[in-house]
């Protein structure tokens, strides 16, 4: 059984890596939806007083900040993604075999 340096066997480095990445994800999305709300909420406050310059400049940072949280969030979701080909690769090529 391969080991990384720490002697932990590769395919449990492997999982915790994709656990990881996963968690981040999470964070990352949940961040997401939750300027999204914001945003939302905002929007309506525009609406309701498109003459509020304030609530204009608001609602533009805030559409910045969800632009940036989407970016974010589908980086997290492609490290997650690679982490999980990783794994099942290095199960494929070690473990699967002798199933």
């Amino acid at each position: 059984m391969e080991r990384t340096a720490s002697g932990v066997p590769m395919l449990t480095a492997f999982r915790l890596s994709e656990e990881r990445a996963a968690a981040r994800y999470l964070v990352a999305r949940k961040e997401m939806v939750r300027l999204a709300t914001r945003v939302a909420s905002v929007r309506q406050l525009v609406v309701e007083q498109p003459l509020r310059a304030d609530y204009r400049a608001v609602l533009r940072a805030l559409e910045a900040a969800h632009s940036d949280a989407v970016r974010r969030t589908r980086l997290a979701y492609e490290r997650w993604h690679g982490a999980q080909l990783r794994s099942d690769a290095h199960w494929t090529a070690t473990s699967g075999k002798a199933a």
